[in-house]
């Protein structure tokens, strides 16, 4: 009897221990600290896998994928017969990799994100403009993606490219591209390109796990705790690990629902698919000195091929910016407008109150009661959302 009990007492010890490895091995815990949340502003992460998923790392490691691993330029991605997996691009986009499929990273910079379909098919949810290259590339053709949207694109066996623009505007090639854009594709084979409408399908399998995916994420979106996130918003600020000039917005991992939701640095922004975010960094009422920090200086990167003027492209792109990106996308959901920036306070104000931000004041979604309605703006004042045509 004493035997057993001590063997049970043993294994119970043995189980207690794992149990706690497991937890601080996962980047997503729950910190010590009592944050409910992480936040980045990284690509790579991976946020859903289906079935069969492996990955070939750089190291030479070869293995499962998992949900909550990180891609690095040099790793190489394939799903299988029943695979399917979604990975985190700049905040905001995500790639979507269909069954029998291959994605690598070229580039995880976020002013300069290059992705490759080396195989099959793929869904991209994107959120861009000028600011912020994002190109996808198969074995022999380029696509640049130029406006937020939707879209497809699918490798066949000889390894040429098709891409399907669902919402939004693309390039195709170098030099002498040619724009596709919303409801047309375009198809490369030996440099020719040929453009031609399409009907979109949502019924397929791909999709529409790709539009059921942006549905959920956005309601993660809309669950985000206030008080515990603008916590962790202001000790990452802190330390650095965000700003506005770097992206449109974080990542945010959720732990209830265990999925990374983009939180905009914009208000009133839905995702390319529609959805809207109940949430923003406006929400969380962060201290006044947060929403109008000026541009960051950068320090020109080293072992870098430099211009004529003797600085980089990407050097240049960032001294030019004098306001942050997400507002150039603010600007074309038409609810920019002039505002008084004389009374600025040290913490946001609420909503309820005339805020004097950079920009306008927040525009709420209906149904939230701690939330203002939106600033009357007049006909000539509104653009707009940008047209898919």
């Amino acid at each position: 009897m004493k035997k057993n009990f001590i063997y049970a007492a043993a294994v119970s010890v043995v189980m207690a221990m794992l149990s706690i490895l497991a937890v601080a091995q996962d980047s997503r815990a729950v910190s010590a600290a009592g944050s409910l949340y992480v936040i980045s502003a990284n690509a790579g992460g991976v946020n859903y896998v289906e079935g069969k998923v492996a990955v070939a790392q750089k190291s030479g490691k070869s293995g499962n994928l998992l949900k909550g691993d990180n891609i690095e330029v040099g790793d190489k991605v394939t799903t299988g017969t029943n695979g399917k997996a979604e990975i985190l691009l700049n905040p905001g986009s995500y790639i979507r990799l269909a069954e029998n499929s291959g994605f690598e990273f070229n580039n995880t910079s976020l002013d300069d994100l290059q992705v490759k379909l080396t195989a099959g098919s793929a869904m991209f949810e994107v959120i861009t403009d000028n600011d912020f290259k994002f190109v996808v590339q198969t074995p022999t053709n380029r696509f640049n993606i130029i406006q937020s949207g939707v879209y497809r694109v699918d490798v066949a066996s000889d390894g040429s490219g098709k891409i399907e623009v669902w919402k939004g505007k693309a390039e195709v090639g170098t030099g002498n591209t040619t724009i596709i854009k919303g409801g047309r594709q375009a198809t490369v084979n030996n440099g020719q390109v040929m453009v031609e409408k399409f009907k979109r399908d949502d019924k397929e399998s791909l999709a529409a796990w790709s539009k059921n995916r942006a549905k959920e994420l956005a309601k993660v979106n809309s669950r985000l705790e206030r008080n515990s996130l603008r916590s962790t918003l202001l000790s990452s600020f802190n330390n650095n690990g965000w700003n506005l000039y770097n992206s449109y917005g974080l990542w945010v991992f959720d732990p209830f629902s265990r999925n990374h939701c983009f939180l905009p640095f914009g208000y009133g922004w839905s995702s390319p698919y529609g959805f809207d975010f109940g949430r923003d960094l406006w929400y969380f009422r962060l201290p006044q000195t947060i929403y109008n920090q000026p541009p960051p200086y950068y320090r020109s990167p080293p072992n870098m091929v430099n211009n004529d003027n003797g600085r980089t492209d990407n050097q240049q792109q960032r001294n030019r910016r004098t306001s942050p990106p997400f507002e150039n996308i603010q600007k074309d959901l038409g609810r920019d407008h002039p505002v008084d920036r004389s009374s600025e306070s040290d913490i946001a104000p609420s909503p309820r109150s005339n805020p004097s931000p950079r920009i306008s004041p927040p525009v709420f979604s209906p149904g939230d009661d701690t939330r203002s309605s939106p600033p009357s703006i007049s006909p000539g004042e509104r653009k707009g959302k940008p047209s898919d045509n």
